[in-house]
């Protein structure tokens, strides 16, 4: 299971109408612009939670979306608070869409939260046309090497969390072609100090943060970032 129903099931997640996400809808759009997707193509949002992000897309990006999650709890809140929007409870590494059938893939402060990216991205690339087009915000690591050896599985990586070199390796490895990298790290400040100022603490939103590698392994906050990401299906079809 790629995405634990703690994460998806939070209360936090439910009660915050964009979801627990720096710059929200906002930014949304801005990730769709960057996609240039065509009217009516067929997307899917991986960790769509209550469905926040699958009705904006729906309702005013003009666009055919499908939300993907591993939490039915979630999904249901989401059906009964607008009718109509199509989830679906899956894992990230088990979308139930045919190869080549989609055109965009959003995860908007999902793939972080995946116990195994690189088996997630797979399963985007599969399910993509030739050219669709991968669509990411996320936390990333601003510092290029923030943490000693044993850290982490990964170079560059820590909790979950990828630095950009990390993160760039693993979508080319995945025969995704970078488009756009964009630092949006001053909406996460905000989302913060927001969150600060609406609950008291950061206490809540620490409990729905990833975890791989162990808490005391969770980045120091001057080492988060927060990105926007377009990748680009490869056209070139791979020869065994």
């Amino acid at each position: 299971m790629m995405q634990t129903d703690r994460i998806s099931e939070g209360s936090l997640w439910s009660r915050l109408p964009e979801g627990a996400r720096p710059g929200g809808l906002k930014l949304t759009r801005r990730l769709v612009n960057c996609c240039g997707f065509a009217p009516n193509a067929k997307v899917t949002d991986i960790g769509c939670g209550i469905g926040a992000t699958v009705e904006y897309l729906r309702d005013k990006c003009g666009l055919d979306p499908v939300g993907v999650d591993i939490s039915e709890a979630s999904l249901q809140k989401g059906r009964e608070r607008s009718a109509g929007l199509l989830l679906v409870r899956a894992a990230g590494d088990a979308l139930p869409f045919a190869g080549g059938s989609v055109q965009g893939v959003l995860a908007e402060c999902s793939l972080s939260v995946m116990e195994d990216m690189g088996r997630v991205l797979d399963e985007i690339h599969r399910i993509l046309v030739p050219g669709g087009k991968l669509a990411v915000t996320d936390l990333y690591l601003r510092e290029p090497d923030p943490a000693p050896p044993d850290a982490a599985a990964d170079s560059g990586r820590i909790a979950g969390v990828l630095n950009q070199a990390g993160m760039l390796r693993l979508i080319e490895a995945k025969a995704f072609r970078l488009l756009l990298w964009e630092d949006h790290t001053v909406l996460l400040k905000e989302f913060v100090a927001g969150f600060i100022m609406a609950h008291g603490s950061l206490e809540e939103l620490q409990s729905c943060m990833p975890a791989q590698g162990g808490r005391q392994n969770w980045p120091a906050a001057r080492q988060l970032g927060y990105c926007l990401l377009v990748a680009e299906k490869s056209t070139l079809e791979v020869t065994e």
